[in-house]
């Protein structure tokens, strides 16, 4: 469940938060999402506690959990898509370091998702799976990019780790 934090008391239960992270995971093996009308993505946030994720009580091994945990749900999502029925591409959509607006979302629309591919990988040679220590899918390729967020003029970095277009 995602909850935002309203104080900065010390999160408690740390293990049982990243078993359920990786229950989330794991429930989206073998299932297919096929467009609904009128819709041009499906998408599903991080569903984490802030503090986990963000903040002065974040630790990078449990951010890189949780991003892995968004790679394997969208990798189970991705073997069960059904090609057929039209344009269908899987792909994590991360901010760094702000990690709780990250998701796993499906495209269904190409020209939408080349919107968040860009032109090119604006932070290459850099790649978010190097500095996390990540196991990316074999199919999936990584574009980042830098933007500044529009909330406090604050530049991060937006990374799209999924399906080529």
């Amino acid at each position: 469940m995602r909850q935002i934090s309203v104080n900065a008391k010390p999160l408690r239960g740390l293990h049982r938060r990243l078993r359920s992270i990786e229950r989330w995971a794991s429930s989206f093996e073998g299932n297919f999402y096929p467009r609904q009308d009128g819709y041009r993505y499906s998408n599903w946030k991080i569903p984490v506690h802030e503090l986990l994720v963000e903040g002065d009580q974040a630790r990078i091994e449990v951010q890189a959990f949780c991003v892995q945990q968004l790679l394997e749900a969208a990798a189970h999502i991705s073997r069960a898509a059904d090609r057929s029925e039209g344009y269908y591409r899987v792909a994590c959509l991360l901010t760094w370091p702000w990690l709780f607006e990250s998701e796993v979302t499906i495209f269904y629309d190409k020209d939408y998702y080349l919107g968040f591919l860009s032109d090119a990988n604006a932070l290459a040679p850099q790649r978010i799976s190097d500095k996390l220590a990540l196991h990316v899918p074999p199919n999936f390729i990584e574009h980042g990019r830098n933007v500044v967020h529009p909330e406090n003029n604050i530049t991060v970095q937006w990374w799209c780790i999924g399906e080529p277009a």
